[in-house]
């Protein structure tokens, strides 16, 4: 086999176990890890075939070893209109009072945060109504194995709750 050949296929070999290779994450110990370990790698996506004018949601996060974060972009695109919005939700530890902050941020700019708490199987977050005293969001998030993704949402205050309905995504490789 000629040098060159060689090479090729050496060099897509090593891209494809690249692309295949597990998701960086935070050390083990930091408490950003087993957020990580379920959130961060390949693109969560709807679990079905979307109607026509159903508005989709792609998610994919990763950790920032730079800021020592988790960071997703969460893209919402469908409806009649055909809209695109763009959310970008980070996770942090906050030292200062041993907590996970969350934030998210719409194309907008417009930023509402909350804590997260995070169990052996999923997660919740909690976001305070910035215009409602006493309104707050609180988002459940379990997982049906390493790739699905099922989420319940519920609105409360003011003594009335709103449930959301379930959302389920699975993850696929990058």
């Amino acid at each position: 086999m000629n040098a060159r050949l060689t090479a090729l296929i050496f060099g897509a070999v090593l891209a494809s176990a690249a692309s295949a290779a597990p998701a960086a994450g935070p050390s083990v110990g930091h408490p950003l890890s087993p957020l990580c370990d379920m959130i961060c790698g390949g693109t969560w996506t709807p679990d079905h075939p979307p109607a026509p004018d159903e508005f989709v949601t792609r998610m994919t996060f990763a950790y920032d070893p730079a800021t020592q974060n988790v960071t997703g972009e969460i893209v919402r695109t469908g409806g009649f209109a055909g809209v695109t919005e763009k959310t970008t939700e980070t996770f942090r530890y906050d030292a200062s009072d041993d907590s996970i902050k969350v934030e998210r941020t719409a194309g907008d700019g417009t930023t509402v945060s909350g804590t997260a708490t995070i169990g052996t199987e999923g997660f919740q977050m909690r976001f305070d109504s910035p215009s409602t005293p006493g309104e707050a969001m609180l988002t459940v998030v379990h997982f049906d194995g390493a790739d699905t993704w099922v989420e319940r949402s519920e609105v409360t205050g003011n003594g009335q709750s709103a449930l959301g309905t379930e959302e389920r995504y699975v993850r696929k490789a990058e």
